[in-house]
């Protein structure tokens, strides 16, 4: 049973003094090691000034066009300040037919397909998964898939992203297919030179409701929800909506 049991969140904490560490696993029975080094790491566990509501309603800003294809009931993040941000997903994407998942690319998304809308609240200091900072506003956000050149080397070791957009240079819910085209767009999102993004991590299967978790090693917090696909299927949706890149 111990043996099941991953130690790679233990070793991100700092070193126990000899007292304590004499006192866990000398003296506690295996069991007792194994509840607490599964307590101990916090990676899964949602933060307790972190909190997920329904955000019913779309916010000002978006297009009629935009409007029409997103659901209007989205989930808000807030902290122990406030609103952090809010999301909410199109009511039906398209995906890749027969897809399977490499090492890299976990989504069925075609590149620039619209997967949903982004509110930014004020006072959030919100950043993107690069730590540009994202004023308060309304985004679009669209699939993307990291370049393989020499430039994102470090980023992170998946390829599936989701660009964020102003709401008011993107008001077409059709795909923007042309790689140039998207990241230009997104780049003016922070008023920089890069594309705002934020990470898509996998996720093994759909969940009943929109949940909130926590990673308190790399400081990520993580909206796990689901997006309807056009057949009537699901596909489990895992979007990192605080925290950046350890690079």
């Amino acid at each position: 049973m111990l043996s099941n049991v991953s130690f790679a969140n233990i070793a991100a904490h700092p070193p126990l003094d000899r007292f304590t560490e004499e006192m866990l696993f000398m003296r506690l029975p295996t069991f007792g090691v194994l509840v607490f080094a599964v307590l101990w790491s916090s990676a899964g566990f949602v933060r307790a000034e972190s909190k997920l509501e329904e955000a019913a309603g779309f916010p000002d800003g978006l297009s009629k066009e935009i409007a029409a294809v997103v659901d209007a009931k989205g989930q808000r993040v807030s902290d122990k300040n406030g609103a952090v941000c809010s999301v909410w997903l199109v009511k039906e994407v398209p995906t890749k037919a027969n897809f399977k998942p490499t090492l890299s690319v976990k989504y069925p998304f075609a590149p620039g397909e619209l997967l949903g809308v982004l509110q930014v609240q004020a006072k959030s200091k919100y950043t993107d998964f690069r730590g540009q900072e994202i004023k308060a506003g309304v985004y679009t956000l669209r699939y993307g898939q990291q370049p393989e050149d020499g430039n994102h080397v470090g980023t992170s070791d998946l390829a599936d992203f989701l660009l964020a957009i102003p709401a008011a240079v993107d008001t077409d819910p059709s795909p923007i297919g042309a790689f140039k085209a998207l990241s230009e767009r997104s780049a003016k999102t922070a008023g920089s030179t890069h594309p705002a993004i934020f990470s898509l991590l996998p996720s093994e299967k759909p969940v009943e409701k929109p949940t909130l978790t926590h990673n308190s090693a790399k400081e990520h917090t993580m909206l796990s929800t689901t997006i309807a696909a056009k057949g009537g299927t699901k596909v489990a949706l895992r979007m990192v909506v605080i925290g950046k890149s350890g690079e």
